[in-house]
């Protein structure tokens, strides 16, 4: 996006008419954390041209800050630069909840003027203009669940209480103040239900372009968190909290759309079979963009509503692929991201394996009815974070799809959490082991 003096104009009069006092200049890091500087108003209205700096380092960081890189990008031996943060104008708004700050999005620069291309909403861009070529429109719909925790980090409440209005009735006062403050924050939702382990909850956003759907993902989930810290309570979006609990995924429904307005899933039956052919095809090997943590395949399990297998099955929950819907609503569901997947990632990592599909004119995979769990003629998705990563880094598709440099990055990354968990020492090892040895 360009910045003109235009939009520039537009936000500082946005701030005086709003009374704004501080601005939040934000951006998801590598992890889909989201961070940034917090800036005085003022500051801003007389200073703010190109952007403020800040180092590279939540590029090639882990999920502690753990600088984890030792890439020309960003590592010290090549001197940890800086890079720019230049506002996204059309993404500010103040904050509800904290009534005089407001809140932007940014595009990340190096100091020369060009975009940074292993940037996290960098890398959706690139793959969307892909698409853009092509004369098609991705839409998509993110649903996320996450855990309400007491104070003592524990769930707030007890039971599987899916779809439970009670539950929902007797905390109302923390869930009001999500649903509220998250649409009057402009992020639209759709349903904010419980879900299947105690405290669980699960967040809907509504169906938009996929760029939106991903800057609105990243900002509530940042922003449940902040509330429910400004409740005495915690959530948490980690994959398996409790061996015992059902773990958190993240289900993203998408549909491919022509730039006349048509769906094509419902009118174009080529496009759905090799979209869906794609989104088979690159499952495991993109499984570390979509489940990037160690945690994340602790909710691989058979019969548990979280995928074991690559298939697809019209409206079959025990696959990685569900076809949905009719008409306009007609879109396919992708059900092996978990909840502490960076959206922008998750989002890149689906629409490029459609676009594989279709790129490459695969042929309609087979449709699976029954259950998934039990079907042998299906491939397993990879069931470690150390196998996922095996499959990404001889991926010739990531680099095609979303870059060297990028891929290069989050496969150290990723190789960088799977070495810090191997050299831990867990109370269950202990418990079993230390008398017994």
């Amino acid at each position: 996006m360009d910045y003109t003096s235009e939009t520039l104009t537009e936000a500082k009069k946005y701030i005086t008419e709003h009374e704004i006092r501080a601005v939040e200049i934000g951006f998801a890091d590598i992890n889909g954390n989201m961070i940034g500087k917090r800036l005085p108003a003022r500051f801003l209205l007389e200073h703010m041209t190109d952007g403020t700096g800040l180092c590279r380092a939540p590029l090639t960081w882990d999920i502690q800050s753990e600088y984890f890189t030792t890439s020309k990008f960003a590592g010290f031996e090549y001197g940890a630069s800086d890079m720019i943060l230049k506002p996204v104008y059309s993404t500010l708004r103040e904050i509800p909840w904290r009534k005089g700050v407001a809140f932007v999005l940014s595009d990340l620069y190096v100091d020369t003027g060009e975009l940074i291309q292993a940037a996290p909403r960098q890398v959706l861009k690139n793959v969307l203009a892909r698409l853009d070529n092509l004369g098609y429109v991705s839409k998509v719909g993110s649903e996320i669940e996450f855990y309400l925790l007491d104070e003592n980090k524990k769930p707030l409440f007890g039971g599987k209480e899916t779809y439970s209005l009670g539950k929902a009735g007797q905390y109302s006062d923390i869930i009001d103040q999500i649903q509220y403050n998250l649409e009057d924050f402009g992020i639209p939702i759709e349903a904010l239900h419980t879900e299947y382990g105690p405290g669980q909850m699960e967040l809907i956003l509504e169906f938009s372009d996929a760029l939106t759907n991903a800057d609105n993902t990243i900002i509530a989930r940042n922003a449940v968190k902040e509330i429910a810290r400004k409740n005495g309570k915690y959530a948490t979006f980690m994959a398996l909290p409790w061996e015992e609990h059902s773990g958190s995924g993240y289900h993203l429904h998408q549909s491919l759309w022509s730039r006349d307005g048509r769906n094509l899933f419902a009118t174009d039956k080529t496009a759905l079979e090799r979209y869906s052919a794609g989104l088979l095809s690159c499952a495991k090997e993109f499984m570390a963009l979509t489940a990037p943590t160690v945690n994340s395949y602790k909710r691989l399990s058979d019969m548990s509503f979280a995928p074991t297998k690559v298939g697809i099955g019209y409206d079959n929950r025990t696959v990685s692929t569900r076809i949905v819907g009719h008409g306009n609503s007609a879109r396919i569901e992708q059900r092996s991201g978990s909840a502490d997947a960076n959206a922008y990632f998750l989002i890149a990592a689906s629409i490029a394996s459609g676009l594989y599909g279709i790129e490459n004119e695969l042929p309609a995979p087979d449709v699976i009815s029954g259950n998934g769990y039990y079907d042998d003629s299906l491939e397993n998705l990879p069931r470690t974070l150390a196998q996922a990563a095996e499959l990404f880094d001889r991926s010739e598709k990531a680099v095609e799809y979303f870059g060297l440099e990028f891929t290069q990055i989050f496969s150290e990354l990723i190789h960088f959490d799977v070495a810090a968990h191997q050299k831990v020492v867990t109370d269950w090892e202990r418990d079993r082991y230390l008398e017994n040895s």
